[in-house]
């Protein structure tokens, strides 16, 4: 089975999860025998080569090779990554003209899911959707009108080195220990802005890892402007690097504050390490973590801070590191992938 992975074109210039998703995908399929993954090159492959499409994101730039594939009879698999959140819309930092066009468009979905899209269109012409949640399966279903049949849900994973990682890197270059850490980019939809809010006048570091993305360095000076002296940004460390494992050891909370997330590999990181997780009640956080960790309304600074003082005080939940563990391991995920690409392959899809 031969499988062209593709993404949008500007996908790896900031990257996130998304491309993490990928990369990770790509890492353990290649070890599935019968699987055959290559990223596609737009220069060099035909499409008609392969039996299957991969699409990561349903992002529009990726509706042309979509259509293309379909019309030359390659299967099409649509990893959605896909979240709509009214409160982000109307809180997210940002201009008046930004928001309106958030709210507007969230509007759109709900009142008329067969208003025409490139979005929808890429849902309609994939063969098979593969949502990370139950939860963004019904979203997706809800808003643009999409069948559940076609949805096969593969959650996201975790990687087992993350379990053994050790603190003394971190804690011997920087001489921080037990912190309050977030990991991610930096920008508005991360939230990190009411994290620094929440954590003004409290007695416990936090730590920032994660590079300011092009488009929003104002967001990053803001966030600059508001940090206390208890604060640090570290800038951008590579996922998967033994500094960046040993930071997840080296801290007591880790925080995800963002609009929403889905779930947010790095909660799930820091969660298999062993960190107390404090993460958003937005996007498909509950259905992954149920009650082994502590929710957060984002737009509530009270709140957050709240939250993260109680698990400052408390002793880590028990049973969350195994609970990830025998959930959302990157190797029992493949097997779910690769049970999706046979169904597709097979039609056996309705």
């Amino acid at each position: 089975m031969r499988v062209a992975f593709f993404v949008y074109p500007s996908a790896f210039q900031n990257k996130g999860g998304g491309e993490i998703l990928l990369e990770k995908s790509e890492e353990y399929l290649k070890k599935t025998d019968g699987i055959e993954i290559k990223r596609f090159d737009m220069w060099q492959d035909r499409i008609e080569d392969f039996d299957i499409l991969h699409v990561f994101g349903s992002v529009k730039d990726c509706l042309g090779i979509m259509l293309v594939a379909k019309a030359r009879g390659v299967k099409v698999v649509l990893e959605s990554i896909f979240w709509s959140d009214l409160r982000r819309a109307v809180f997210e930092e940002g201009g008046i003209i930004s928001k309106a066009k958030m709210v507007t468009r969230h509007f759109a979905k709900v009142v008329c899911p067969f208003y025409p899209s490139a979005r929808k269109k890429m849902f309609e012409t994939a063969d098979m959707i593969f949502p990370n949640s139950d939860s963004e399966a019904r979203q997706i279903s809800r808003f643009f009108n999409i069948s559940m049949k076609k949805m096969f849900v593969v959650p996201n994973g975790v990687d087992m080195k993350f379990e053994s990682a050790s603190s003394g890197l971190f804690v011997e270059k920087f001489g921080i220990k037990d912190f309050v850490l977030y990991t991610g980019r930096i920008e508005p939809r991360k939230n990190q802005l009411n994290l620094i809010r929440a954590m003004k006048g409290l007695d416990k570091d936090l730590v920032l890892i994660g590079e300011q993305v092009s488009s929003y360095k104002w967001y990053y000076d803001k966030c600059i402007r508001e940090a206390g002296e208890n604060v640090h940004f570290l800038g951008k460390m590579d996922h998967g690097s033994e500094m960046l494992l040993s930071a997840y050891a080296a801290c007591d909370v880790f925080v995800l504050p963002g609009w929403f997330e889905t779930p947010g590999l790095a909660a799930l990181e820091a969660a298999l390490i062993g960190a107390k997780v404090v993460v958003t009640d937005g996007g498909s956080t509950k259905e992954y973590f149920q009650d082994k960790v502590l929710y957060i309304k984002p737009n509530n600074v009270k709140d957050m801070r709240r939250k993260i003082e109680i698990a400052l005080e408390r002793e880590k939940i028990n049973g969350l590191k195994e609970f990830v563990l025998d959930s959302f391991i990157w190797e029992k995920v493949a097997e779910r992938m690769v049970e999706g690409y046979k169904r597709v392959i097979e039609k056996n899809v309705f």
